[in-house]
This record gives structure tokens, sequence and C-alpha cells, in this order.
């Protein structure tokens, strides 16, 4: 080999050198900024011994559908996950007696209706959300948080339902204590909706069902929105005239498919 082509060979070695120290470099910058400090530092087992609630907290949110749709730490609480330490990573303040924390009581709305929207607009139609409002410093009010729970979310059912109600709607504080059970009643008729749905989904042909299912899920996303308004009366109504067009289509379907069934 030639001086000229030791030189050149010497050169692209060198360049090679630069480019994989950058391209490390940059690699290390990308992972720094994917790690979050809030779930490195909550997930140490240490705090199973010396603060265990704050090691449920990160057993919770791992196994939540927050954590499946990459919801992190500070999307609800606040704070910076790019700082190690305590103090930086909290911030102003993440917990729930902190005025500027997302889970501070009069925050919790809002916090929650970052990705639930259409909730959210319904929610502060509601006698409920007016409470939080009026409030002081006494939290009066149910927030999303009083049925739903927080980090490991949860969908009342007719079977907790009532029992949630019933937690300010009692006679001894005679607040609508008809509430909890007609609660329960209208939600049983709103999951017959899904029944219904489902049966219709499996038999209705396939030309008929996009235009059909196009103007039901509108009327269900509707009726979703003003479950979280809390006005029964309105709910019972919404979910009684769907439940009428989704029976009237069960029936149709019924008919035909015994029609069918005679001709053969």
């Amino acid at each position: 080999m030639n001086r000229m082509n030791r030189v050149s060979a010497c050169q692209v070695s060198i360049l090679a050198s630069i480019a994989f120290v950058f391209l490390f470099q940059l690699t290390g910058i990308a992972f720094a900024e994917d790690k979050d400090s809030c779930v490195e530092c909550h997930q140490n087992p240490d705090f199973l011994v010396t603060n265990k609630k704050l090691y449920d907290y990160y057993e919770q949110w791992s196994e939540s559908v927050h954590k499946q749709e990459d919801v992190s730490c500070t999307d609800c609480h606040g704070g910076n996950p790019e700082f190690p330490g305590k103090g930086k990573a909290h911030g102003k303040g993440v917990g729930v007696s902190d005025a500027a924390s997302g889970i501070f009581y009069k925050n919790i709305p809002e916090t929650c209706g970052t990705c639930h929207e259409d909730v959210l607009d319904g929610f502060q139609e509601s006698e409920h959300f007016q409470h939080i409002k009026k409030s002081g410093d006494e939290k009066q009010g149910p927030t999303c948080v009083t049925c739903h729970g927080s980090i490991n979310v949860g969908i009342l059912d007719v079977n907790s339902v009532e029992a949630a109600c019933a937690r300010c709607h009692t006679e001894e504080r005679d607040n609508l204590p008809e509430n909890p059970a007609k609660a329960k009643r209208i939600l049983n008729r709103f999951l017959a909706i899904h029944r219904f749905y489902r049966y219709i989904s499996i038999r209705i042909e396939p030309e008929e069902a996009r235009d059909f299912f196009l103007a039901v899920d509108k009327r269900q996303a509707k009726l979703s929105v003003t479950w979280h308004t809390f006005d029964l009366d309105q709910i019972e109504k919404e979910t009684d005239e769907l439940l009428a067009v989704l029976k009237a289509k069960r029936d149709e379907l019924q008919k035909k498919s015994k029609a069918v069934k005679q001709d053969e």
C-alpha cells in the first residue's frame, strides 16, 4: 500500500470513529429523553417497605388502561419527568393538596377532559360540576374519580351504580334519595342496547349495515355524553328512544329470518 492509500485509509478510519461516537451520543440523548423519572423512582421495590402507598400507585398504573394508552404520571399530576431528583421532578406540586397539580380536587374534571373531551362537555352541564365550581376549600360534589377511580379506572355497572350514587343521595341527607335506584334501572336498559346491537351486527346484511350503524353509533355517542350530565329524565328518554330503534330492527331481522326458513 503506498503512502497516499495509507493516509486515505487512516482518514476513513478516523471519520468512521467520529461518526460512531456522534451516533452513540445521539442514541444516548434519545434514551435519556425517553426515560421517565416518575416511573424510574416509583417502581423501586424499596417503596414496598418505606412507602407502600407510593409503590401501590405504580403497581395500579402499570396494570391500567392509562398505561396501555401511554398516559404517564405527569399527564395527570404535572411535574417534570426529565429531572431525576424529587424537588425538580415534582415542581410546584403533584399531589392532591397542591393547587397546581392536575389531581387537585377542582382540577380533576379538566385533567380527565384532556382526553375525554366529549364526556367533559356533558359533565360541565351537570349539577355535580356546579357544586365543584361553587365550593371553596370544602370538597363538594363528585368528580370523575368519585365514580371511576383514579389510576386503574373502572366503569360503573348495574351491580355498582346504585351504591355509588347512594354515597350522597340518601334519605338522611334528603338529597334525591330516589336517584340511586333510578340510575340502576336506566343503566340496565342502557346495557340492553349493547345486547341488541350485537344481535343485529351478526344478522344484518352488509349493504344496510353501514347506514344503520352510522346512525345508531351517533346516538350512542350522544347518550354517553348525556349520561355525564346526570339528568336522569333526559338519560331515560334518550335510552328508551334508542332502545326502540334497536328493538324494531331486531324484530325486522327476525321476521326476515322466519320468512326465509318458510320458503326453504
